[in-house]
């Protein structure tokens, strides 16, 4: 075991849940979704691209300094293609400690429409406006680029929870990687709320 995989030993192993949970609530189809853990100040872990998350173990999480530089990567893996974005807003947002991108399916079908954007932005659910703030919707923006972690400097400071428009989710936590996964859920049983809402109204 490498020397920074036994120091932060216990911080990947809540990534590795964070990781396996979200894929088995359905959060990340294929090896879609990325998330990012700082254990220090200049130290995140990070998920390697072209991992199912269901499947993702210990030896896969890479780690990195807070400019993208490799502290340790494991053979044959490399960090997701949007570590950029994970590092601009923690740069943006100090107090963040975990981020995690993913695509919960009814929260990605609200987010196609501005109905459906408008209808996340509504405080239907008291756990979304207490523990996330207010659902703001990023416009889209070319996934894998510096692009994309720019587009949130408008929002970052304004809230927990985006939709970033046709690309799912991504949430903030302040306390830890496991809050990430409780964020995500949130969201998705706003976007089913809201849903349910719709159809019954029609």
């Amino acid at each position: 075991m490498n020397s920074l995989q036994l120091k932060y030993k216990s911080q990947i192993e809540e990534m590795i849940e964070a990781c396996q949970r979200s894929a088995e609530l359905g959060y990340g189809a294929g090896s879609g979704g990325n998330a990012a853990y700082r254990v220090e100040d200049q130290v995140v872990l990070i998920t390697p691209t072209g991992i199912v998350k269901r499947k993702i173990r210990f030896e896969d999480i890479c780690i990195i300094d807070m400019d993208g530089n490799p502290l340790y990567i494991p053979q044959g893996r490399k960090p997701t293609g949007e570590a950029f974005m994970h590092l601009h807003i923690m740069k943006l947002r100090p107090d963040v400690k975990a981020t995690m991108h993913a695509h919960p399916p009814l929260l990605i079908g609200m987010s196609l429409t501005e109905e459906g954007a408008e209808e996340m932005r509504k405080a239907v659910l008291p756990d979304a406006a207490t523990f996330l703030g207010p659902i703001l919707t990023i416009p889209y923006v070319r996934p894998n680029g510096d692009e994309l972690g720019y587009s949130f400097d408008p929002y970052i400071n304004k809230s927990n929870a985006f939709i970033m428009g046709n690309h799912g989710c991504l949430v903030c936590s302040v306390t830890g990687i496991r809050d990430t996964v409780d964020a995500c859920q949130v969201m998705e049983a706003h976007a089913k709320a809201a849903l349910t809402c719709r159809i019954f109204e029609d």
